[in-house]
């Protein structure tokens, strides 16, 4: 016999956080992909298109753009501050002293911050005249540095404002690891001394791969962040010079709250999903595969 009351008692708590998925996430992705099918511009009467907004974007210099810079902003956020997380990290857990606490700290500092006083930060530090990086070159002469744009200059532009996301976004990665990092059990450390490993043997034989999983996830949540990224370009270039440093995130706010192009904003919203959940199912994949290999 069924427990009736024990299934209306789990009903009844699992409606409010159903509910609020309903409303708050399902409603506004099929309301997001029913938009991007139309011409509206939020105001008056809609127009049904199909996938003309899609086949304008495909078109769209700014929209490829912009594309090709999250994609190189994904590849080189996993390939670059996982990597330079899990060494300072690792750094931090080897070289414990009475300075671990106030780094770790000092750390994650940067990723608490607002992000418009992370792009006032990066433009104090890379203003061309009155800069920190071009009154240091005008103080050693250097008036080769002094004369580089780093964030007028199409071939820097993005190099400089991933410099300054790098230093921002890191934090959460290096305390993420530490705590994975210290919940290894000192035993395993002390059996690969004794097997004659050094400390970066066993950082790349025993620590790595024990870490798999969080660096998969750091790998997932950088690629996602990556395709979303809007504040950090929008707030130190506006997306130039040129295309230079424009994503998907700010074309989709410049259609959406400029042009008031709802439709078009909304194909480029899926666009933005679609890419993320790709990539976030592919990475979930391969993490199953090589569980089942193993």
């Amino acid at each position: 016999m069924r427990d009736w009351r024990g299934i209306g008692f789990q009903v009844l708590f699992l409606f409010p956080a159903v509910a609020f998925l309903a409303v708050f996430m399902y409603y506004p992705i099929e309301e997001t992909f029913r938009l991007s099918l139309t011409r509206s511009t939020g105001l008056g009467d809609e127009a049904y298109v199909g996938l003309q907004n899609y086949a304008r974007l495909i078109r769209d210099a700014e929209f490829r753009a912009g594309l090709v810079n999250v994609l190189a902003w994904a590849f080189w956020s996993v390939m670059i501050q996982i990597p330079y997380s899990f060494f300072v990290a690792y750094s931090l857990c080897l070289y414990r002293n009475r300075f671990t606490a106030p780094l770790r700290a000092i750390f994650f500092l940067a990723n608490v911050l607002p992000s418009a006083i992370t792009a006032m930060l990066g433009s104090f530090m890379f203003a061309p005249r009155y800069g920190v990086i071009a009154t240091l070159a005008a103080r050693l002469k250097w008036t080769w540095l002094q004369r580089i744009d780093f964030l007028g200059d199409p071939d820097l532009a993005f190099w400089s404002v991933f410099a300054v996301a790098t230093w921002a976004y890191t934090g959460f990665g290096i305390v993420y690891l530490m705590a994975n990092i210290e919940q290894i059990p000192r035993e395993i450390q002390e059996a690969a001394e004794i097997d004659g490993a050094n400390r970066w043997q066993y950082a790349w034989h025993v620590v790595i791969p024990m870490l798999s999983y969080p660096l998969r996830i750091l790998a997932i949540l950088s690629t996602v962040g990556s395709l979303k990224l809007f504040d950090l370009p929008y707030l130190l270039t506006r997306g130039g010079p040129g295309y230079a440093t424009t994503t998907l995130g700010i074309i989709l706010y410049q259609q959406g709250f400029t042009n008031w192009q709802y439709g078009r904003a909304a194909a480029i919203g899926v666009v933005i999903f679609l890419l993320s959940l790709v990539f976030t199912v592919a990475q979930f994949s391969i993490q199953r595969k090589e569980g089942e290999l193993r």
